[in-house]
């Protein structure tokens, strides 16, 4: 239901993004299955980037919505490995 690709415009080595499959501008309109998905598949994400960058913690970021800042129609959840 979610898939992770690395940011074409990287904050920092490792900066990944995971999204739903499905097209939808806000977490608001994900189901319950989808945004459960989306949460499991960000927690195995971090796991995955912080031990390949030997990283301790990572940043989890989500501008959800125009107003929160978000440049692209399609919810996602960023993960920065600091």
């Amino acid at each position: 239901l979610s898939l992770a690709v690395v940011n074409l415009k990287p904050l920092s080595p490792g900066h990944v993004l995971v999204i739903p499959r499905r097209v939808v501008a806000t977490l608001a309109q994900l189901n319950a299955d989808e945004l459960a998905d989306l949460w499991r598949s960000a927690r195995e994400v971090h796991a995955l980037v912080c031990g390949v960058h030997g990283a301790g913690a990572a940043l989890f970021g989500v501008q959800d919505g125009r107003g929160a800042g978000q440049s692209v129609p399609h919810a996602h959840i960023h993960i920065i490995p600091r």
